[in-house]
């Protein structure tokens, strides 16, 4: 019997040499099957804007089909369809428009540490009061103070990496701005 090809787009079977294979694919039903397999990948704003440019389709309206089909070079949108298409269009702006949004809200790591140095919030595992960066060394008011949060006074035994330095230790040490 020989190879067979199976062509997915027509769901056709037939003998597997160059000159079928080659009529197959350049054939008219192969690249209706094929277009339409790819235009329900599209995205749903150029389907509304490739089908805005047309004129609607008259034997589409009036007898509710088309003897072209997919080669009609009217539009067979019907208002159903572009009234869903609207709305996908809408969602994804509105999608977009939220992610942007969210991605304007989030907090620069800059922009928190002024925030937390000008609120005085000296929060965290272990925290640390420190002259603000703009300042030089020469200037800062205090050495830094460690301290341990209350969560770790509790636990005994704390291994050294967790224990905050004896007090002045550091304190020939440069403070270095990175970033």
């Amino acid at each position: 019997m020989g190879k067979r090809y199976y062509c997915e787009f027509c769901d056709k079977l037939f003998a597997d040499n160059p000159t079928n294979k080659r009529n197959h694919l350049k054939g008219v039903f192969h690249q209706r099957m094929k277009k339409l397999h790819y235009d329900a990948f599209k995205d749903p704003e150029e389907i509304l804007k490739e089908e805005s440019c047309k004129m609607p389709c008259r034997q589409m309206e009036t007898t509710g089909d088309c003897s072209f089909g997919d080669s009609c070079r009217y539009s067979h949108l019907t208002t159903e369809r572009r009234q869903t298409l609207e709305k996908q269009v809408q969602a994804k702006r509105d999608a977009a428009l939220k992610a942007q949004q969210e991605a304007d809200r989030e907090v620069r790591l800059e922009d928190w540490l002024v925030m937390r140095q000008k609120s005085g919030d000296a929060s965290g595992p272990v925290s640390a009061q420190v002259a603000p960066p703009s300042l030089p060394p020469e200037n800062a008011e205090s050495p830094p103070v460690y301290s341990l949060p209350p969560a770790l006074m509790m636990i005994p035994n704390l291994p050294p990496s967790l224990l905050p330095p004896p007090p002045g230790t550091n304190l020939q040490a440069s403070r270095e701005e990175w970033g």
